[in-house]
């Protein structure tokens, strides 16, 4: 996929809408704030969502990159873009045989199941050097964020 130069905002809203809880849902905004000590209000991350605020302080920044388990980086360094649609995500798959059978062959499994899988996936990455918990927020186990 080609390079993405996404503002701040749309890399937030990506964090928001791609990287989730164990068991699968999205992380809120509530959430973030409150793990933020006191570096974002509920109007400031609003402000930074809707790209009304374009240029957060580096505490800001850390806060919002520690909750997601991202390194700050992230918000600065051009990325390349990631599948975040349906179309995109198939696209992917379709590339790669074998990530389209761990798909589907995932979706017959109960929450707790996805979350073994994927403890196994990072587990693997970790022994093989690329896995750095960016993929998954809570590779440690059920701590709450």
């Amino acid at each position: 996929m080609t390079e993405n130069t996404d503002s701040f905002a749309d890399k937030l809203n990506g964090l928001f809408e791609t990287i989730t809880k164990p068991d699968g849902t999205r992380y809120t905004q509530e959430e973030l704030i409150r793990t933020s000590g006191g570096a974002l209000t509920r109007v400031y991350l609003w402000k930074l969502r809707t790209g009304r605020a374009t240029n957060p302080g580096l505490s800001v920044v850390k806060a919002i990159a520690d909750f997601f388990e991202v390194g700050v980086d992230y918000f600065f360094e051009e990325q390349p873009k990631k599948a975040t649609t349906h179309t995109d995500i198939v696209e992917e798959l379709s590339k790669n045989g074998m990530a389209t059978q761990i798909a589907l062959r995932s979706t017959k499994l109960d929450a707790e199941g996805k979350k073994k899988v994927l403890e196994m996936i990072d587990y693997i990455l970790s022994l093989s050097g690329k896995g750095d918990s960016t993929e998954n927020p809570d590779s440690e186990g059920d701590q709450e964020k």
